[in-house]
């Protein structure tokens, strides 16, 4: 196979990775009973080390603290995440995810084991190489959602 037919399966590859997780995601939050925006909030939670400001969760998910604020109430109310002062600021409020939703993510996603498991019939060379194409993927990702807050910021009204 060429370079550029690599190159192109690996983006076809990644394109149909994207609609399975993004149909897993939708998938998930239905199980849990709570919509994808607040599923994704619950990530952004998880991959922070289980807490996270109000503050940092709205920069991650590029949304309004209003919106952050509307998204913990819904969270609280499932029981999948709790506010807790902040030990080291008492002006400050961390969320932080429930022993619920760890358990309801370990037995929609697994456990650690299962990601020990999935990688080993790869290399350490063959890690390293697709940790950097994650790296560089986020990288692009990252430029294109600024791209289109350019574009947005300068669309005309419709």
């Amino acid at each position: 196979m060429s370079r550029e037919k690599k190159i192109y399966r690996g983006l076809a590859l990644l394109r149909r990775n994207q609609v399975l997780t993004q149909m897993l995601d939708e998938a998930a939050a239905d199980y849990l009973g709570i919509n994808t925006t607040d599923g994704r909030a619950l990530d952004v939670i998880d991959q922070a080390g289980g807490r996270v400001t109000a503050g940092e969760l709205a920069r991650e998910l590029r949304l309004s603290t209003g919106a952050v604020t509307a998204i913990l109430d819904r969270l609280e109310q499932a029981g999948y995440a709790r506010r807790v002062p902040d030990p080291d600021d008492r002006r400050r409020v961390l969320i932080e995810q429930t022993p619920k939703v760890q358990k309801a993510g370990s037995q929609i996603y697994g456990g650690p084991e299962d990601a020990l498991a999935w990688a080993d019939d790869f290399s350490d060379a063959e890690l390293d190489v697709l940790l950097r194409f994650h790296e560089q993927g986020m990288a692009w990702l990252e430029d294109r959602l600024e791209r289109i807050e350019k574009l947005k910021a300068g669309a005309k009204p419709r």
